[in-house]
């Protein structure tokens, strides 16, 4: 039995053919073949082959036309809107989600209202970013300052966070590939919600899609304290000497340490403010500025387009002058 595989919505320019190894054309089992996850799913999704039969039991002719794009020899689709160029996008987009309970009081609604149209579209940003190829997410969604808010207030955050991890979280991780991390004193959250995180950041270990990055009970000074505390403790156990002690070295003890490009090229905060507001203060040295006055429950696709569109246009010398 031979399956047939084609992607009739993708314009000819940017179907390819990709062959398996020389083996003649016989027909092999799917799990003979090497194909990357977000293949895998794009055969199931598009109503190719279910996921029921995708099974070594199911042949699949040695070759075959996809519309993807290859890179480390893993295949996923990459779908750029607009004038976006894919080599000046940023590997890592870093939001400060900002205005729900402005976005909540405007339609005389209970802050709570706001929190969940902001996850709403805290989904969305994720498989925006997913869908564009942006290598790094990291949001900062909740503070260490933000642990003054009310009691009410803090528990429907927890709560909410916590679903958002376990449902929609999980489900990306198995249909993105993401890789998921959560950065701050992990400590301070409900032990429910740590070991929903822990669990989430095993599944998500040797996925290579967009890391996912949040940050919960979160603050630049912590990140830097703790990364202190954490060299100081090795110069005392004689492990590390002070004079050794350099930018490579902190970046290492640093919590956005977990992915691989931890400074942010890109920050966008939205609802107005002009600030950091204590997030990532040693990451952003050289991040792009970019601030919008939507709250971020109307933060749009459109919205964050304009956004990459920017910083595409931006000069980055790091210090220096470009001949």
């Amino acid at each position: 039995m031979q399956v047939s595989l084609q992607f009739p919505k993708t314009s000819p320019s940017t179907i390819k053919t990709f062959t398996t190894p020389p083996h003649g054309d016989v027909e092999k089992p799917l799990s003979s073949i090497k194909l990357g996850t977000p293949l895998k799913k794009k055969m199931v999704d598009d109503g190719l082959i279910s996921s029921a039969r995708f099974s070594p039991a199911t042949p699949v002719s040695s070759k075959f036309r996809l519309a993807a794009r290859v890179e480390d020899r893993e295949i996923s689709e990459i779908q750029l809107p607009g004038d976006l160029q894919a080599e000046l996008m940023p590997k890592h987009v870093a939001v400060i989600l900002d205005g729900h309970g402005r976005w909540a009081e405007n339609r005389g609604l209970p802050i709570q209202h706001g929190h969940n149209a902001g996850l709403e579209n805290l989904k969305q940003l994720v498989l925006h970013c997913c869908k564009f190829g942006i290598r790094v997410l990291s949001v900062y969604a909740f503070s260490t300052e933000n642990w003054n808010r009310s009691k009410d207030e803090v528990d429907f955050l927890m709560s909410g966070y916590e679903g958002f991890v376990q449902y929609f979280v999980k489900e990306q991780i198995l249909r993105q590939d993401l890789q998921f991390s959560v950065i701050g004193d992990k400590s301070r959250l409900p032990q429910s919600f740590q070991s929903t995180i822990a669990s989430a950041e095993a599944a998500g270990k040797a996925n290579s899609g967009t890391h996912f990055v949040m940050g919960l009970s979160y603050s630049g000074q912590y990140d830097i304290i703790h990364a202190s505390k954490k060299i100081a403790s090795q110069v005392e156990n004689g492990k590390l000497r002070s004079e050794d002690i350099d930018e490579s070295v902190f970046e290492q003890q640093l919590l956005t340490s977990v992915t691989q490009f931890p400074n942010p090229d890109l920050l966008i905060r939205t609802s107005g403010e002009l600030r950091a507001s204590n997030f990532m203060l040693w990451q952003l040295a050289y991040t792009e500025f970019y601030f919008v006055n939507k709250l971020f429950p109307d933060f749009a696709e459109a919205d964050f387009i304009e956004a990459l569109n920017s910083f595409q246009q931006r000069k980055r010398r790091y210090g220096g002058r470009k001949k």
